[in-house]
């Protein structure tokens, strides 16, 4: 069963996060903050992605478990540090992640944001190692390693996810801001500057949320010896499964529960920040939701190999709860 699969598969994403942190004592508390803000909990969505695209061009179990491995640990170390970057009080000024208190209030705000630094470090540390034997980097399987590392690093860098982060944090909608794109809107029925504001607002989720799903898929398949076509099909496949997942998160900020959801909710509205759901209310956000999971379903199934868990893993992202 999926239920089954998918708890399986998140274990094994959790051991091989365990088996790279490092326990080091010699630096004060940083690993041990490194550890508690990493395996505090989590989907590892962006990681079983890597992992089952990767699969989807490759059964090299050897491979998997000496490059794909690092990778998996690193885009888990990345998601973690912003995070825990984003819980900052500077940011969304966040408590409780988790169902457990945020790194800066376990911690305190300096261990926060060297916290959130060391971890995004120790993902490229992790992804450099893979390739120390000369050997190896000069070979295909190196070029990969090295296609794959500029790929997650310019997803998660200032024109991808910090990027979105920056826009959302410090900049604020304004009409001259002409976000082109995002046709799939005229379906539905939006004023001129409804439509204005949603674009808008797409965009940034495309960058703070799609971005670093895109690099899990990219990364995986490119590691697997894809082909461009299978590889572009794949990172817009991501960038519309990260908009479907980004509006839900909305949905769920808007209807849901600290309880339900560890974490706070109404953070947006407290932060008085733009949301699509906000725009448009619950019923034409819902419907968003549904357009983007269905067209990344599209996109995945445009990949000329097939990989049913992914689907399926792809299709249950829109009646999730939590």
């Amino acid at each position: 069963m999926y239920s089954d699969l998918i708890k399986t598969k998140t274990e094994q994403v959790n051991n091989i996060i365990k088996e790279t942190l490092a326990e080091d004592k010699t630096y004060g508390k940083i690993c041990e903050a490194m550890g508690y803000s990493v395996l505090n909990g989590g989907k590892r969505l962006r990681a079983i992605m890597l992992l089952e695209s990767f699969r989807m061009f490759s059964d090299d179990k050897e491979t998997e478990k000496s490059i794909v491995w690092p990778f998996v640990a690193a885009i888990e170390f990345i998601h973690a540090y912003s995070l825990v970057h984003d819980d900052l009080p500077a940011m969304d000024n966040d408590v409780l992640r988790r169902g457990k208190p945020t790194t800066h209030i376990a911690y305190g705000h300096a261990m926060g944001v060297l916290t959130g630094d060391a971890l995004l470090n120790f993902a490229f540390e992790t992804i450099g190692k893979t390739v120390e034997n000369e050997t190896l980097y000069r070979s295909e399987l190196g070029f990969r390693v090295m296609k794959a590392f500029n790929v997650l690093a310019g997803k998660a860098g200032y024109s991808g996810m910090i990027g979105g982060q920056v826009l959302d944090t410090t900049e604020k909608f304004s009409a001259d801001k002409d976000i082109k794109g995002f046709e799939e809107l005229d379906v539905l029925d939006l004023t001129e500057e409804e439509s204005a504001r949603i674009k808008y607002s797409l965009f940034i989720y495309e960058l703070k949320t799609s971005c670093l799903i895109e690099a899990a898929l990219m990364c995986g398949a490119i590691l697997g010896g894809a082909s461009p076509e299978d590889i572009r099909h794949l990172e817009e496949s991501g960038k519309n499964l990260g908009l479907a997942f980004q509006i839900e998160d909305d949905i769920l900020d808007m209807t849901s529960n600290a309880e339900t959801l560890g974490k706070s909710v109404n953070i947006d509205e407290k932060n008085g920040k733009d949301t699509v759901a906000r725009i448009l209310g619950l019923a034409k956000a819902g419907e968003l939701v549904k357009i983007y999971t269905s067209m990344a379903v599209n996109g995945l199934q445009a990949v000329n190999r097939e990989n049913n868990f992914l689907l399926k893993l792809f299709e249950s992202l829109i009646f999730r709860k939590l």
